[in-house]
């Protein structure tokens, strides 16, 4: 790596430049595992139920997000892989800022039984429909090919 570095003072900012690799690795915990190795061999997914404030968290966690109480295990609950889009966008870009072929529908969906939600690709070529509101069902790999990850919900429809 090669890096230059520019400072006259010392509230001045300094630039690097050149190439870094910035490997990441981002371990799913308890509650992460636990989701992704139901999903693997189910058609559903898996939420929690705080027993203080009765919210349903989706994805699932071990504590309530609201108010801290420890969720435990007899509180996992299945919940439906559907849900309704609470908003969307049609990105034109890939993540690398280049114009992709075919442009996707992503959208938030909102789980349906909990307070949480989801990013998602939604199964269409029609950019000109107004999908706020519009119920969706996740659409799995078949269970022979899951790995337990998010790529398993190939799209949404």
């Amino acid at each position: 790596m090669t890096f230059t570095e520019k400072q006259t003072d010392p509230t001045s900012e300094m630039h690097w430049l050149g190439d870094m690799q910035a490997d990441y690795f981002y371990p799913n915990g308890i509650a992460g595992d636990k989701f992704f190795k139901h999903l693997k061999e189910n058609d559903s997914f898996l939420a929690t139920k705080c027993k203080k404030c009765s919210k349903v968290l989706f994805p699932a966690r071990l504590y309530c997000e609201d108010c801290f109480t420890e969720i435990p295990g007899e509180n996992w609950i299945e919940v439906p892989a559907s849900g309704k889009i609470r908003l969307f966008t049609i990105a034109k870009l890939d993540a690398h800022g280049e114009k992709m072929k075919e442009p996707k529908i992503m959208a938030l969906i909102d789980i349906e039984k909990t307070n949480g939600s989801i990013l998602g690709v939604i199964n269409s070529n029609d950019y000109e429909k107004d999908f706020s509101g519009v119920q969706v069902q996740a659409v799995l790999r078949p269970k022979a090919n899951r790995e337990g990850t998010l790529k398993d919900i190939l799209y949404w429809e």
